[in-house]
C-alpha cells in the first residue's frame, strides 16, 4: 500500500470514527451494532497505521483493564476474566512485571474505579514498571466537564444519553448518575488533579486527544471522545542529572492534524 493510499484510507477511517461516536448517542441504534463497528473500525486504522509506518511498533506494551477491547500485539490485562483478557492483574495490588519492564501502558476508563489511595498505588506501580522515558496514556471522566455541560449547561445530548441509559431525569439526577456510574465509580478526577499526582509520583505530563500522540504506538486505541474524558500522557522521567533516552517507538507523528 502507498503512503498516499494508506494517508487517504485513514482520513476515511476517522472519518467514520466520528460518525460511530455520534451514533452512539442516536436511541434509534443499537449500541451492540455501533460498539462492534467502532472496534473494527479502530482496529483497521491501527493496521494501517503501522503498515504506514514502515517499521514494527515497539514495546512491550501493557493494556491495562482492557475489558473487553483487545488490542493485538499489547498483553492485555484485566481484574477479572474476559473474552479479550489474556493476563490476570490488579494494578492497585501490583502488576506483575519487572521494574522498568514495559516501555508502554494504556489505561482507560479505569482509574475512576478506584478510590483514591488504590488509584495512586495502580499509578505508582505502573511507574515502576516502565522504563525511563516509557509512556502511560490514561484516559478517565473529566470531573470539570462532567459539572459544566451536565449540570451547568444541561446539554441536551448528554441529559438524553444520561435518561436513555441511567434513568436519570434533568440535569442533577444526569450529573449524579454520570458521576457514580451505577455505584462503579469511585473517584473521578479533574486534569489539575491527576496533573498533580502524576507529577508527584515522578511523571512529565502533557494532555493529547482522542486517539493522537507523539508516540506511533500510542494511537488509535481509543473507545470514548464525547467531550467528557480526559486524556493525558505521563512520561516517565529519567532521575536527576541523567540524559533520558527516547521510549521505544518514540518519534513524531507523521499525522497530528486534529480529527
Amino acid at each position: 500500500m502507498s503512503a498516499a493510499v494508506a494517508s487517504s484510507e485513514l482520513s476515511d477511517l476517522e472519518r467514520r470514527l466520528r460518525e460511530l461516536q455520534r451514533a452512539y448517542y442516536e436511541p434509534s441504534v443499537k449500541d451492540e451494532t455501533v460498539i462492534l463497528d467502532y472496534l473494527a473500525t479502530l482496529a483497521r486504522a491501527r493496521s494501517v497505521w503501522a503498515a504506514e509506518l514502515g517499521r514494527p511498533l515497539r514495546g512491550p506494551r501493557l493494556h491495562l483493564g482492557c475489558g473487553d477491547h483487545r488490542l493485538e500485539g499489547w498483553v492485555n490485562a484485566d481484574l477479572s476474566r474476559t473474552f479479550a483478557s489474556g493476563l490476570l492483574a490488579d494494578g492497585a495490588k501490583g502488576l506483575p512485571f519487572a521494574d522498568r519492564e514495559l516501555a508502554f501502558i494504556h489505561c482507560e476508563d479505569l482509574l475512576e474505579h478506584l478510590d483514591f489511595e488504590s488509584g495512586i498505588a495502580m499509578l505508582r506501580d505502573c511507574h515502576r514498571v516502565l522504563q525511563e522515558g516509557g509512556v502511560l496514556r490514561i484516559l478517565t471522566p473529566d470531573l470539570r466537564a462532567l459539572v459544566e455541560k451536565v449540570y451547568r449547561e444541561a446539554d441536551p445530548r448528554e441529559l438524553a444519553w444520561c435518561e436513555r441509559e441511567l434513568a436519570a431525569s434533568g440535569p442533577c439526577q444526569a450529573f449524579n448518575a454520570h458521576l457514580r456510574m451505577k455505584g462503579e465509580h469511585r473517584f473521578v478526577y479533574d486534569e489539575q488533579e491527576l496533573t498533580r499526582v502524576l507529577r508527584g509520583i515522578g511523571f512529565d505530563v502533557a494532555a493529547v486527544r482522542w486517539n493522537e500522540s507523539a508516540h506511533p504506538e500510542l494511537r488509535y486505541l481509543d473507545l470514548r471522545d464525547f467531550g467528557l474524558n480526559l486524556f493525558l500522557e505521563a512520561t516517565k522521567s529519567a532521575p536527576s542529572g541523567a540524559t533520558r533516552s527516547a521510549p521505544s517507538g518514540a518519534t513524531k507523528s507523521a499525522r497530528s492534524q486534529p480529527l
